[in-house]
């Protein structure tokens, strides 16, 4: 993650899509902050004005951080003309880290949502479902991870969550979206419906199929939710 003093790029702001993400964030959420490797859970969300009339900044919102014993706090600032992102560290393991403050320029808010999780008995975490596992009526972490040797099932999500958290693995690189339902394009069966993850998930635009009413196999257009 690359330091730097945060008044450099004060005087441009910050792109109105960041700023958007930043107030969408809530408690609870799990972040991605400049594509570093740590993965963040949202412990703390504050927003506050500022009325006094000698300081420029209108207001300002600030997320708590953490991931291990790291503490940052993710700080936007509004002011009348333009907004500001930075990343204060307030507790690290990294000394070399201890009391930087970082330029933002990407927050990605991981999705937890998905309608299936597996989970094993005795543990307080879920994974996303492995599909292919799923498929044959099985129940893997996607992962690929979990407790060794641990006997899996598949729930609903909304039955674990949010007692549960969610494997940061399977949250930052399983990436699920929705998938709109898929119709035959030569007699308008419905085909499928649901959900689509994986690495490779933003370079979808079409799936393979065989109708079970007329027989049509070809590729149709597939519309996700990015």
């Amino acid at each position: 993650m690359g330091a730097t003093d945060a008044t450099a790029t004060a005087d441009a702001g910050i792109d109105p899509a960041l700023v958007d993400t930043i107030q969408n964030i809530e408690d609870g959420d799990v972040l991605v902050v400049n594509g570093d490797s740590r993965t963040w859970d949202v412990t703390d969300v504050v927003d506050r004005s500022i009325e006094d009339p000698n300081d420029a900044r209108e207001s300002k919102r600030v997320c708590r951080l953490s991931c291990g014993e790291s503490v940052f706090g993710l700080e936007l600032v509004a002011y009348p003309d333009r907004y500001t992102a930075s990343l204060h560290v307030l507790a690290t393991e990294d000394w070399t880290e201890d009391g930087r403050v970082f330029e933002v320029h990407d927050v990605e808010i991981l999705t937890q949502q998905v309608p299936w999780v597996v989970v094993t008995g005795g543990a307080d975490r879920y994974h996303f479902p492995d599909p292919q596992a799923a498929a044959f009526g099985e129940a893997r972490p996607a992962c690929g991870g979990g407790n060794p040797g641990a006997s899996y099932r598949i729930v609903r999500s909304n039955t674990v969550r949010p007692t549960y958290s969610g494997c940061k693995d399977c949250l930052r690189y399983e990436k699920p979206v929705a998938l709109e339902s898929v119709t035959c394009p030569s007699c308008s069966k419905a085909i499928c419906h649901g959900t689509v993850q994986g690495g490779a998930v933003g370079a979808v635009d079409g799936l393979s199929i065989t109708c079970p009413h007329c027989d049509f196999d070809g590729v149709v257009e597939a519309t996700l939710e990015r």
